[in-house]
């Protein structure tokens, strides 16, 4: 049995019944993940999305590569002995070296405490020429370097007292880090060499951008790491990345549905347009929108915050999908994740979305598969799974669908194309927990739809504005619906500031006239514009009775 003692490793696995080893070589892995960003970074709104969060009107291919190389060399800190010798056995480890991580091992390198270490590390990666790649002396370009470092759901911490331990940089037998680092680094300089053009876009600075990177450098890193989409190599070859690696990646992500551009293509040439009530909403029958819906249907295009309130049973659910429709047709958005407050309501809805789904992509071969995004269940589409050992997942069908992947895991519910769950599950975009950067990432490419706005506390409410104000910051869009919201809560969800909200005080008799039902948009100069709809040809009488039930 190999114990290739003599190269660099990223992934192993050894066989349950003839014990063997079996690796994935270190650049082989890099290569896959650095393919994936590529991949990811080239979709238009994920760019677009990238570029917003940046503060900049666009970013160039250049600046994109540069992030790439930095999404690449995510694992890096791999190279340390006291890593690789994890696969060796017990008798060929070498003396005095403890086994070592590669992501907190690497933590006094980035903070210069390990200097003899850093001197060779930077100069074999060539960093001098890296530290260019921004307009602060390098100070984003080490960020975001640290930011790949964090791929694994939460920051790096710089300031732990995790002690430099230089043994594990050392070469020891057949394995040198320094000459793989110097390898790599003339690797990556084949992968992506417009990121080393001169005079090129200079990366931003804003936290925003580097939380939106680590978020796709996360997901890049899952992608990359399925064995059944990026096999195991073991033998070293310097055209992996173009030859075997980029393919896999472009594949990986059309199967996913994160690379949308063929279900467009088959969509414009099958569609009569999304503004016709009958294409879209083909499941129901004898359907005709009431006014609410033709409205929602017209809220221009460039709105990315609007809120509607109308009466339960009124179809706020089919308007919210006829934005949805309009905004995919319109390239604003790629995907959608509707957020109700309870489980019940989860599954309930993502029934009806998924018949939805289908009328809208009617006769498309590549057509979303919507995930149940309610931890407990794996549901995509009309089919159910199951979790199994090592990961897997069983589906009733017997079907691996590259479509279902993100219902597998309740950490990918959100890259999912279409996704109905709880709000939690995007509240956690915006909360300090695990892979929070990732699900900010995938969801910002969506239209966020928070059916139910009134029924969150003070404290939820905090939550969702967090991030309502991080999701319209990239530039992503966002519906909110209640049957009861009320004036001043619709003006506080559509300040830009909690101090614009709290100085925006709302006349009560102006709240009594204000039309019902409504849609609530704010316009270009910051006044919130309340539209009312007409009639939803609905009526019915309220009674109101007062009990003294309070001291029972």
């Amino acid at each position: 049995m190999p114990n290739y003692t003599d190269r660099f490793w990223a992934k192993w696995r050894k066989d349950d019944e003839t014990q063997e080893v079996e690796i994935h070589l270190l650049e082989h892995h890099l290569a896959d993940v650095g393919a994936c960003f590529e991949a990811l970074v080239d979709q238009p709104t994920i760019r677009d999305r990238l570029a917003a969060a940046g503060c900049v009107g666009a970013l160039d291919d250049a600046a994109a590569s540069r992030l790439c190389v930095f999404a690449a060399l995510h694992d890096i800190g791999k190279v340390n002995v006291g890593f690789q010798t994890k696969t060796w056995d017990p008798d060929l480890r070498p003396r005095g070296v403890r086994w070592a991580g590669h992501t907190s091992d690497m933590a006094p390198i980035i903070q210069g405490e390990d200097r003899e270490t850093v001197k060779w590390f930077t100069d074999a990666l060539g960093w001098e020429e890296i530290l260019d790649w921004d307009n602060d002396n390098g100070d984003t370009a080490c960020a975001i370097f640290a930011a790949s470092m964090s791929h694994h759901g939460e920051p790096i911490d710089l300031y732990s007292d995790k002690q430099p331990y230089p043994q594990i940089w050392r070469p020891r037998g057949d394995l040198n880090p320094q000459a793989q680092v110097r390898r790599i680094g003339r690797l990556i300089r084949r992968w992506f060499p417009k990121a080393f053009k001169k005079d090129a876009q200079r990366l931003p600075s804003k936290p925003a951008f580097q939380h939106m990177f680590l978020g796709l450098c996360t997901l890049a890193d899952w992608i990359g790491s399925d064995r059944e989409r990026f096999p195991y190599r073991s033998e070293p070859d310097d055209d992996y990345f173009d030859n075997t690696a980029r393919p896999n990646a472009r594949k990986a992500l059309r199967e996913i549905g994160l690379d949308i551009g063929k279900q467009r293509a088959a969509v414009a040439s099958t569609s009569a347009g999304f503004s016709d009530s009958a294409r879209i909403f083909a499941h129901i029958r004898d359907f005709t929108p009431n006014a609410m819906q033709e409205a929602a249907r017209d809220i221009s295009l460039d709105e990315p915050l609007a809120i509607i309130e109308s009466e339960t049973g009124s179809g706020k659910t089919e308007a919210a999908l006829w934005r949805f429709a309009r905004l995919y047709e319109s390239e604003r958005v790629d995907s959608l994740y509707f957020a109700l407050p309870t489980r019940a309501a989860a599954v309930q809805i993502h029934g009806r979305v998924t018949e939805f789904v289908k009328s809208m992509m009617q006769n498309v071969d590549a057509a979303p598969l919507p995930v149940l995004a309610v931890p407990g269940y794996v549901r995509a589409g009309d089919f159910d799974g199951r979790h199994l050992p090592n990961y897997r997942v069983w589906w009733e069908d017997g079907f691996h669908d590259g479509r279902r992947w993100a219902a597998e895991s309740s950490k990918r519910y959100l890259a999912a194309q279409v996704a109905v769950g709880t709000v939690d599950q995007a509240m956690m975009a915006a909360l300090q927990v695990r892979h929070s950067h990732m699900r900010a990432a995938c969801l910002s490419r969506s239209l966020l739809v928070i059916d139910e706005v009134h029924a969150s506390d003070p404290y939820m409410r905090a939550i969702i504005e967090a991030l309502l104000k991080a999701h319209l910051g990239a530039g992503g869009y966002a519906l909110l619906m209640s049957a009861t919201l009320g004036s001043s809560a619709s003006r506080r969800w559509l300040s830009r500031s909690r101090r614009a909200a709290a100085n925006d005080r709302f006349p009560l008799d102006a709240a009594i006239a204000a039309p019902y039902p409504s849609i609530a948009v704010r316009d270009g100069d910051g006044v919130v514009r309340v539209d009312g709809v007409g009639s939803n040809d609905r009526a019915k009488s309220v009674r109101v009775e007062a009990r003294p039930l309070m001291g029972d």
